[in-house]
């Protein structure tokens, strides 16, 4: 009787779901919720993560590797500027990668999932699909095949162990 009370005067009524958050009838609340479900934000806010663990991964493999990106011209042991200066170079571009591969995923997968109204697995294996293919068609029509099939499956594999 609580619930249908609550209903009745407008506060608030609990959405069905793992977490029952209520749904709000405070235009505030709906317009954070609106802002925060938007592709463009859910974009920004992959590409800021992989930026984030790009920079992580850089840092971790150039720590384990030093000199990996440079070759060594002597038999001298790099100084401490010189393994900064590649932690800094590989993270960058680590940073990079990782953002862009955030942003062309999340991005993708919201606008597909956007044009089919629909929140199922085909949006990760078409979002999958075009930045894998997107990717690998700059080398040619068989390595974008490969790069469609790889991410979709790479993506499909990802979203499977979220859900579950």
């Amino acid at each position: 009787k609580q619930w249908y009370q609550r209903r009745v005067r407008g506060e608030s009524i609990m959405r069905s779901g793992l977490l029952h958050q209520p749904i709000s009838n405070n235009p505030v609340e709906k317009k954070i919720e609106a802002i925060s479900e938007s592709c463009g934000f859910k974009a920004g806010l992959a590409t800021v993560i992989g930026m984030g663990m790009g920079v992580f991964f850089g840092v971790f493999t150039a720590a384990i590797d030093p000199n990996l990106s440079g070759p060594v011209t002597s038999e001298k042991p790099q100084t401490a500027r010189e393994v900064f200066r590649e932690m800094a170079q590989r993270s960058k571009s680590y940073g990079k990668s990782f953002a862009f591969l955030g942003l062309a995923l999340s991005g993708s997968e919201c606008i597909i999932e956007s044009y089919r109204g629909k929140s199922d697995l085909k949006n990760s294996v078409y979002s999958g699909c075009v930045v894998g293919g997107g990717m690998g068609l700059r080398a040619g029509i068989v390595p974008g095949c490969l790069g469609c099939a790889g991410f979709a499956a790479f993506s499909v594999a990802i979203d499977m162990y979220m859900k579950s």
